[in-house]
């Protein structure tokens, strides 16, 4: 039965469905959640950016599946007793696309540029004495103080990534976005068939070296088994299910929740490839009137039903959970610090603070990706229940690129500006207080929303140098407190693990936390 309702649908759906058919086996074509429209992995942190620029470029460190850093492009690397000066030495074979060999001076170039974007590169840097290419395959960072975070921020798979770019592109202005993309990675990017809003055209790298070790998350052997990946946007959700079972794509992103079982039964893989899931932003603009009124802020909080927007996105219980915990349940950091039963559940607490805030019926514009469904239904949700307690709402229509370079706009909301957004971020990359972008209170120079308080940050700060583990999960109760007391940075709403489908043609698919990994797989005929 289950047999016939599928056919039946994609008979249903095909003359919709985007023609791909294209000869040999050796094309991994894909549905990725968004359609990529920036290039540059330091000046965004659209996940959609971060999966392409780990196919195309590589780095100092990986994750296994375990989330252990392991090293990639470096060879071997030494620590000095103190903590102090690190050196590193990178493995022979490491060439960019264009021919020319990696050395330590790009290294270097790179890892500057993502230490003026990149949480962790900040911090890093802060302590920095000297970055320094000994020679064409050495590096020497030395700090003032021991950082106790470096492989981690080395081996990130997401938010601003350390990717490693050639000298002259990498000395790109950070806030300035780069317009050519050559790497050193596995594939590479055919820019003139790139298509905005239809097609990304990757193809092999037949120079890259691989590692000797197994591929495992982001780090290992990255052996490129395609020919050719091929990402097609296909927004609806139905048509890109029809597209999978009709054999014209092999994987999908984010599949429609209420397409899963269907596609279980009918021998399509269903694979969660991330173990801490993702944790659902509800981020407000920290500059403008209500939000820039900590009061406002926490009207959202009461307003914030998780149960409801997480049944609205996904409908399926399984592949979501209700959590509050700013570093998301199931990781290390997870606290219960600041947590307050009524969360969520109090909309006429949530009426009373706007108007102790000073809210009197002024629009609040709120920003609307409408070709992620799941975001799409959780914005409008809000707007739902924001207008069900006197909220004037405006809801500005745009795809979810768009309104990833609206939120950079800091003018006021009625002058290109906004006041709230939906976004989501990979449960590992939000774990602790330092990857956690949005929690950064670092005023103009935290993520959009700008949070500012500079206690907060401040005990931020601390994460790295804090090695006892008793005293670090203090800490994080500490951070998470005065989070939800004193800033609200943004308001969670909810955790959940959205796995990929893909064709029973498809072997050796792997995962890592937030972003594809599209090495390792094989395409069976």
């Amino acid at each position: 039965m289950l047999k016939r309702i599928l056919v039946a649908l994609a008979i249903a759906c095909s003359a919709i469905a985007p023609a791909f058919a294209q000869s040999g086996a050796k094309v991994l074509r894909v549905v990725p959640y968004a359609d990529l429209q920036s290039l540059d992995p330091i000046v965004t942190t659209v996940g959609i950016v971060q999966s392409h620029a780990l196919l195309i470029y590589d780095f100092l460190f990986g994750r296994d599946e375990n989330q252990v850093p392991q090293p990639q492009m470096v060879e071997r690397w030494t620590t000095s007793a103190d903590a102090l000066v690190w050196t590193f030495t990178l493995r022979d074979g490491l060439a960019f696309h264009d021919g020319a060999p990696v050395t330590a001076e790009d290294v270097v170039a790179s890892l500057k540029r993502w230490g003026a974007r990149d949480a962790y590169g900040r911090q890093a840097f802060a302590l920095t004495a000297s970055l320094e290419a000994l020679d064409a395959t050495t590096l020497r960072w030395s700090f003032t103080r021991p950082y106790g975070l470096l492989l981690e921020g080395l081996s990130k798979s997401g938010g601003p990534v350390p990717a490693i770019m050639p000298r002259r592109i990498a000395e790109t202005d950070p806030a300035k976005p780069i317009t050519e993309a050559i790497g050193s990675g596995p594939f590479i990017f055919v820019r003139d068939q790139w298509i905005v809003g239809s097609k990304v055209v990757y193809r092999r790298n037949d120079r890259y070296v691989p590692r000797a070790e197994p591929a495992s998350g982001t780090a290992g052997g990255k052996r490129a088994k395609v020919d050719r990946v091929e990402w097609h946007n296909i927004r609806d959700p139905q048509t890109a299910m029809s597209a999978l079972v009709n054999d014209e794509v092999d994987y999908l992103e984010n599949p429609g929740s209420d397409f899963l079982p269907i596609l279980r039964n009918a021998g399509f893989a269903i694979v969660r490839t991330n173990r801490l899931g993702t944790q659902g932003i509800l981020r407000m603009n920290h500059l403008h009137p209500p939000f820039n009124d900590l009061r406002a802020r926490q009207a959202l909080v009461h307003l914030v039903a998780q149960e409801d927007y997480l049944r609205t996105m996904f409908g399926d219980s399984d592949i979501w959970r209700v959590c509050w915990a700013y570093f998301v349940c199931g990781g290390p950091n997870e606290s219960a610090a600041g947590v307050q039963p009524g969360f969520g559940k109090d909309p006429a607490r949530a009426k009373q603070l706007l108007a102790e805030a000073g809210y009197k019926g002024e629009p609040i514009i709120i920003l609307h990706p409408t070709d992620v469904q799941f975001m799409s239904a959780a914005t409008q949700l809000l707007a739902q229940r924001l207008r069900a307690i006197g909220v004037t709402v405006q809801l500005q229509q745009m795809d979810f690129a768009a309104m990833a370079a609206r939120r950079a706009n800091r003018n006021p909301p009625d002058q290109g500006g906004w006041h709230i957004g939906m976004s989501y971020w990979p449960g590992l990359n939000i774990a602790d207080p330092v990857g956690n972008v949005p929690m950064q209170a670092s005023c103009e120079r935290a993520w959009p929303g700008w949070p500012c308080d500079r206690e907060l940050q401040a005990m931020i700060d601390r994460y790295p140098e804090t090695t006892d583990e008793a005293a670090r999960r203090n800490l994080v109760a500490e951070i998470q407190q005065a989070a939800y007391g004193r800033v609200v940075p943004y308001v969670p709403i909810g955790q959940w693990f959205a796995p990929i489908a893909h064709s029973p043609k498809l072997k050796g698919v792997i995962g890592a936390p937030g972003a594809m990994v599209l090495w390792n797989i094989e395409k069976m005929d």
